[in-house]
């Protein structure tokens, strides 16, 4: 994605998490045996899932590749794809495997901003699958166990014929703001003094710019009449995709009081862009960590970023 920034002696915006994959998803190698062949291959490596979407580490940022012959015979692994050099990389639950690799498991949330950008990737998407196994082990319409198909791509129910597919669930990060000011909000549960851009999920029959204008809303009271798309983030936490958007007010909209939904929100509040940076700089807020979507919209707007196009999406 390409932010323009109006100071080019600015810093440069922080990058996000995740996103940097350099894997060939290689679907074609999911079916009839292939993947049971590859893992076979002395340059196959697998990544290890722990509980609570731990990864295994070799060392403090290093993520941990094991060989397939290292795991217990006849483990499932998740055929993930190739690397650059065409080697097969596999998902490997840690949870089934009943043995002690000797590996050190972190949480992958704590390493986001740490693991190198394709490491940090492949991570995200080996617990993401994962995780969907763990969770669909059984059919969810006549709840008879599943078996797995297609190299761990696919769980298939001998019971009523009902495939399960890896699912992602859509949701919205928005940096609502007009001129000089954005809304930021605090969140229950949140640090004492992080402030964030707004966010929620996107609904049956909702666009994601839908989702934005019923977000704001909700949350704040706060009428967004525009919005533009400007980057995404893989975040298997445990299955979303997130979608960041600039969203925008009318020039009057700036005079509004945000008026936050109790049930989510802590506080709203206008920020000019002088006063988040001064802030900031003083210690007394803080923005979401290094590495989120939420971090990135934030500290780019305040870099200077300046929408490039944008449609109207409010309905009359």
């Amino acid at each position: 994605m390409a932010v323009h920034r109006t100071d080019p002696a600015a810093p440069a915006p922080p990058t996000i998490a995740f996103a940097g994959g350099t894997l060939d998803r290689a679907a074609h190698l999911r079916a009839d045996g292939q993947a049971a062949r590859l893992r076979q291959q002395g340059t196959s490596r697998a990544v290890l899932v722990g509980p609570d979407q731990q990864v295994a580490l070799t060392a403090p940022r290093t993520l941990a590749l094991v060989p397939p012959s290292q795991l217990p015979a006849g483990a499932h692994l998740t055929f993930l794809g190739l690397d650059r050099s065409g080697a097969a990389r596999f998902a490997a639950d840690a949870l089934d495997l009943r043995t002690d690799s000797g590996d050190t498991f972190t949480p992958l949330r704590q390493l986001m901003a740490e693991l190198d950008p394709a490491e940090a990737a492949l991570a995200a998407y080996a617990v993401g699958m994962v995780g969907w196994h763990r969770v669909h082990r059984h059919c969810g319409r006549c709840g008879h166990a599943t078996e797995i198909e297609e190299a761990g791509h696919r769980r298939h129910c001998p019971h009523c014929g009902l495939r399960h597919f890896p699912r992602t669930d859509p949701a919205i990060t928005m940096l609502v703001q007009t001129g000089e000011r954005c809304l930021l909000s605090r969140r229950h549960g949140a640090p004492a003094n992080r402030w964030s851009a707004l966010a929620g999920f996107v609904e049956p029959g909702e666009t994601p710019e839908e989702a934005v204008v019923r977000e704001a809303g909700e949350e704040t009271g706060i009428k967004v009449i525009g919005v533009e798309y400007v980057t995404a983030q893989p975040w298997p936490f445990p299955s979303a995709l997130m979608i960041g958007f600039w969203a925008f007010v009318a020039a009057a909209g700036g005079d509004a009081i945000p008026t936050p939904n109790p049930g989510e929100l802590v506080e709203a509040r206008w920020f000019g862009r002088t006063e988040l940076a001064s802030a900031l700089q003083h210690g007394s807020i803080a923005l979401p960590p290094p590495g989120t979507i939420g971090n990135f919209l934030i500290s780019t707007w305040l870099a200077g970023a300046k929408p490039k196009t944008w449609a109207p999406v409010q309905k009359a």
